[in-house]
């Protein structure tokens, strides 16, 4: 049974973890952004998932695989895939009639849903610092996305679905790295995608060029670092703790617009991301200052039980 101070410690990694993941991640989306304008989604999704289920099943072992294979563990693994799909769907069909700022501020409740879940779900307990840090980062995208008017109903309402089944997801991702490896959740997830990709790729599919295949593959580089960050994180640190570090990814977003895209960031939005980065980092010092007193405690209790 891990201590108090492993358990903060292992908090800590996963924290770190899962904002490397972001990290990953946010280059993934601009790798599609940049292909996306000639190549359909269901390929760019089929090419990214088949280089990661085949890059991802040399390192997976026999038990581990076996373990994916029960009927618990393929269930899981096949609800998860569905909200994903669900999200997906919702996502891009409110695209249509909402502006960008309006569409990625209320996708950005997921950590809100994330937070809430885990305690109904995981028996988690958030306290007020996760709490504050999550709904502070949200006021922060709130201010980056300079809001000038409300959204219609229906799309809002279409949006939050897609963010409730992405909070939903990540609740499975903890539950589900709990009991199986990383590598047998990234073949399992990613399969799923390959086989529903297929069937819609044949009918879509565009001739890539050389330079279109290298993005590809390195958009299976990033979508796979991201995936194998954000599952070993899950493993280690709770739902609730690696929530409000989601919001960084609109910190990426920026960089990467501005570097490769050449979208100078306005003013709302650097003012929303310092909101967001300090939310970070305060919920960072609170993770490590838990681990500190934790480890003071495990030293003053060997103190006193020492002869």
């Amino acid at each position: 049974m891990l201590s108090a101070a492993d358990d903060a410690s292992r908090t800590l990694t996963g924290v770190a973890m899962a904002f490397a993941a972001w990290a990953a991640f946010s280059l993934q989306d601009a790798t599609i952004k940049y292909l996306v304008t000639t190549i359909p989604v269901p390929e760019i999704l089929f090419a990214r998932s088949v280089e990661i289920t085949l890059v991802a099943s040399l390192a997976l072992r026999r038990s581990q695989f076996a373990i994916m294979l029960e009927r618990r563990s393929l269930a899981a693994i096949g609800v998860r895939a569905l909200f994903i799909l669900v999200a997906w769907l919702t996502y891009y069909a409110a695209a249509r009639s909402l502006s960008l700022p309006a569409l990625v501020t209320l996708y950005f409740a997921a950590p809100l849903f994330v937070v809430a879940l885990a305690g109904v779900t995981l028996g988690e307990t958030p306290g007020l610092a996760r709490w504050g840090a999550t709904i502070v980062g949200f006021v922060g995208v709130v201010i980056a996305a300079d809001l000038n008017a409300a959204p219609s109903v229906a799309p809002a309402l279409l949006v939050l679905t897609a963010a409730f089944c992405w909070a939903a997801t990540s609740i499975l991702t903890r539950s589900l790295s709990l009991a199986i490896s990383t590598t047998a959740l990234m073949v399992g997830t990613n399969f799923v995608f390959v086989i529903a990709c297929a069937l819609v790729a044949p009918f879509v599919f565009v001739t890539p060029s050389l330079g279109e295949i290298a993005l590809l593959l390195l958009l299976g580089v990033f979508g796979g670092v991201g995936q194998f960050f954000m599952f070993q994180g899950m493993r280690l640190a709770p739902a609730s703790a690696i929530a409000p570090f989601e919001y960084s990814s609109l910190a990426w977003a920026t960089l990467w617009g501005w570097l490769i895209f050449s979208e100078l960031p306005s003013p709302h939005v650097l003012l929303g991301g310092a909101i967001i980065l300090s939310s970070g980092l305060f919920m960072l010092a609170v993770e490590r200052r838990r681990a500190a007193v934790r480890s003071r405690g495990r030293a003053a209790a060997n103190f006193t039980a020492s002869p």
